[in-house]
């Protein structure tokens, strides 16, 4: 498939502008978007005199934000109205994140960045969602294309590192809750993984209404972005390990003599 990294840059670019305090040297970064979403219809019985086609009943966005740094936890949430453009965002020292719609239909991203001020096992994340909900006319074909794009990276120490996630999900369910088909991408780094993984794609979907009744469905979308700082478990130096065998030995020695 042709793959257009246009609306990729832009979506990154749009991300990172987003976090108004985003540190170069952060030890974790994530993002994910889904931009230029299509609809469009294909009519299963063109000579049936009945045109194909859909309504859509409502659009849900939500926003969700959060960050957790030891002792310290906070959290966002916002449900724009789905017209307009949104935004929520948290910062803590050097860690931010961000989730927004533009406004545009089915357009949503996210992001995250984590550095040192996290502490141990801290986390930053954020959630970008909007669920639009179709009726779809009898004989009703209905198609979803669009952009989707994920980054990860992280840049560890020798005394610590991050583990960063970023997914782009695209999911159709059908009127009884029933999840019909779906499209995921996820970019990964953390442990042997590599430091940096980008994910850049166009997707396209579709929904079959061949019933000669009106059908409802509805389509989800959802970016998601994570940084998580882990503080390893420090290994012993080989002093430390030589004096705790050094010890064992003569521990053992003593319990001998006793046992004569």
């Amino acid at each position: 498939m042709a793959v257009n990294s246009r609306p990729f840059f832009a979506a990154m670019t749009s991300l990172f502008l987003l976090l108004g305090s985003f540190d170069a040297t952060a030890g974790g970064t994530a993002a994910a978007a889904i931009t230029d979403v299509r609809f469009g219809v294909l009519d299963l019985t063109p000579r049936d005199g009945a045109a194909a086609g859909y309504d859509i009943r409502s659009v849900e966005p939500s926003l969700f934000a959060y960050l957790y740094a030891g002792t310290t936890d906070y959290y966002a949430a916002g449900y724009p109205d789905p017209s307009m453009p949104g935004t929520v965002q948290l910062d803590f020292g050097g860690a931010t994140v961000a989730a927004r719609t533009s406004g545009a239909l089915a357009d949503v991203a996210s992001a995250a960045a984590g550095d040192a001020s996290l502490g141990s096992y801290g986390t930053a994340g954020a959630t970008a969602n909007q669920a639009v909900h179709f009726i779809l006319r009898p004989h009703t074909v209905l198609t979803i294309g669009g952009h989707l794009s994920a980054l990860a990276a992280r840049d560890g120490t020798p005394d610590e590192y991050y583990e960063a996630t970023s997914m782009a999900h695209v999911g159709i369910v059908d009127e009884h809750g029933y999840t019909f088909t779906q499209f995921i991408r996820q970019s990964l780094s953390f442990a042997d993984w590599p430091d940096r993984m980008v994910i850049d794609e166009d997707f396209m979907l579709a929904f079959a209404n061949g019933s000669a009744e009106d059908r409802a469905m509805s389509v989800y979308f959802q970016a998601q972005s994570n940084v998580t700082r882990i503080m390893p478990v420090p290994e012993p130096s080989a002093g430390a390990l030589l004096g705790a065998g050094l010890l064992l030995l003569g521990l053992r020695a003593v319990t001998r003599r006793r046992a004569r």
